[in-house]
Parts: structure tokens; C-alpha cells; sequence
């Protein structure tokens, strides 16, 4: 009897000593083990591309689109303001030249982490985080032998084509305009601003609607005559461009860093200063906060 008294405390003890033990170490984990912590951090983050520990550059895409930026000369105001903004940031980044339509597909897909020039919609939201710098309109480009100088005019000649770029979004009044014009096969598409321009250039359209930070370039680059420049929708506010983020390598309190950053450079007048080196002054004031 006294030997499986003694058997049966000995079990005891083994048991009481591995609960201890375990209980023990349990209770250091959380609050002392840094190793712990830092995989947990990089669980919880693990999709997101920390700025202030990150071992690749932030890579952004740019395209052409005239005065913005052209591979011809390899500068313009996007590129311009993007190499500002990672300087006073003092952050790597690489720029990639990329066709407009992959740069958000990209994004989306959490394979390039910033865009430029990007209009805020509904389905770009879900996926992206915006920060403004300029806002810009959409003018009316017609050659001036298609002998059209009004909306009404342009609806009632049906021989006439009109060049748009695919998936590019072009504010209120124009998308239902061009909704119209579909209605009537009078739309061309584009693959992108290059191929617009070549189109107008060589006569293929007749009219097509675009920013002067592309058209004033184009117009110089393809030596066009008798282009006629309107603005069939004044009272229509000027559609606001964004630098996009993927938000599957942001989060919102690193945003908000780019944000205070590009307010800087809108209030000290830099953003504007780059749109004039490039663009007249009108044009320049007309979509800067000056």
C-alpha cells in the first residue's frame, strides 16, 4: 500500500511541474519575447509594404500622355513631381514606364504600388488609396475642316469619327455625350493617348476630347495645323488627378504621409512651378491651387 502511495505522488509531482512549466512560459511569451512579437507583426502585415523597413524601392508607373511625361525626352510634370516627392520623403523608389491600361491592373493586383494622373472612381477605390495634386478639364479637339464647332453640330453629322482612349474616364458630361455617339458608330478607340493622336494626326478622327497638358504637347510633337480647341461643358468643375496607392502595400497612416507631403508641395507652390516649366501660365493656374 505504502508503495503506490508513493508511486501515486510521485505522478502528482510530475504533473504539477509540467503544468508549472508550461504555465510559466506561457506567461513570458506575450510580453517578453521580442521574436514572438516580431512574427506577429509580420503576420499582421504581411501584405502591406512598410516604408520604414522595407528592402525593395516603391516602384511607380508612369506613361506617356504629352506634357505629363513622353519617353521622347524622359522627363514631364509627373515624373518631375514624383522624384520631389521621394526626395523630401527620403524613400527608394524606381519608376517604370508602363502602357496607361496595365498601370492600374497592377495596382490592383498589388504589383506596382503607386500610379499617377488617376481619376477616383467607385471600382478603383476598392483596391486604391488617392491623394489629389492638380485637377484638369477636358477640352473639345476638332480639325477645322470637319466643319463642326458645337455638340449639336457634331451629333448631326454622322460621317464624322471621334477618337476616345479606351477605359479612360472623361467626366460627366463627355461619358454621355460618348454614349451618344456610340449609339450613332461614330466612336473610335484608341489603345492609348500615342495612338489617339497618331489617328488624329493622320485623319483617321475628326475630333476627340483630351487635357491641354496632352494635347499642347501633341499638336507640337505631330506639327498639326487647324486644330480647333472648345470647351463644350463650362460649367462642368474640373475632374481632380490623384497619385493612387495599392492598398495591398499601404496602409492608411503611411498615406496620410504622402498626403502631408504633396499639401507641402501644393502650399510652397512646387507642384505649380513644375506645371509652368512645362505649360503656360493660364493653363498652369487653371489647375493649380494658386
Amino acid at each position: 500500500m505504502e508503495k503506490i502511495i508513493i508511486a501515486l505522488l510521485i505522478i502528482l509531482f510530475i504533473f504539477s511541474a509540467t503544468i508549472g512549466v508550461y504555465m510559466l512560459d506561457r506567461a513570458f511569451i506575450p510580453s517578453n519575447d521580442d521574436t514572438y512579437l516580431e512574427l506577429l507583426k509580420y503576420h499582421n502585415n504581411q501584405k502591406r509594404f512598410l516604408t520604414d523597413s522595407r528592402e525593395k524601392p516603391i516602384t511607380v508607373g508612369i506613361y506617356n500622355s504629352g506634357y505629363l511625361y513622353h519617353a521622347s525626352h524622359d522627363h514631364g510634370i509627373n515624373k518631375d513631381i514624383v522624384e520631389e516627392l521621394f526626395k523630401r520623403m527620403k524613400l527608394d523608389y524606381k519608376i517604370e514606364i508602363l502602357p496607361r491600361v496595365r498601370v492600374s491592373s497592377m495596382i490592383s493586383e498589388g504589383l506596382l504600388h503607386m500610379g499617377v494622373s488617376t481619376v477616383e472612381t467607385p471600382e478603383r477605390a476598392e483596391y486604391s488609396y488617392f491623394v489629389p495634386y492638380f485637377a484638369e478639364k477636358n477640352d473639345v479637339l476638332v480639325q477645322s475642316d470637319a466643319g463642326i464647332s458645337t455638340e449639336e453640330e457634331l451629333l448631326q453629322n454622322k460621317n464624322i469619327k471621334v477618337g476616345i482612349v479606351r477605359g479612360y474616364y472623361y467626366g460627366e458630361h463627355y461619358t454621355k455625350l460618348i454614349k451618344k455617339l456610340e449609339k450613332q458608330k461614330m466612336i473610335v478607340e484608341a489603345r492609348d493617348t500615342e495612338h489617339l493622336y497618331k489617328m488624329l494626326d493622320d485623319g483617321w478622327i475628326q475630333v476627340t476630347f483630351n487635357l491641354s497638358t496632352s494635347y499642347l504637347f501633341y499638336i507640337d510633337y505631330y506639327k498639326m495645323q487647324g486644330i480647333n480647341i472648345y470647351d463644350w461643358a463650362p460649367e462642368e468643375e474640373p475632374l481632380v488627378r490623384n497619385l493612387a496607392f495599392s492598398k495591398k502595400c499601404f496602409s492608411p497612416a503611411e498615406i496620410e504621409k504622402f498626403r502631408q507631403t504633396i499639401d507641402e508641395m501644393i502650399e510652397d507652390g512646387t507642384i505649380y512651378n513644375i506645371f509652368k516649366k512645362y505649360i503656360p501660365e493660364d493653363n498652369a493656374k487653371r489647375m493649380c491651387k494658386q
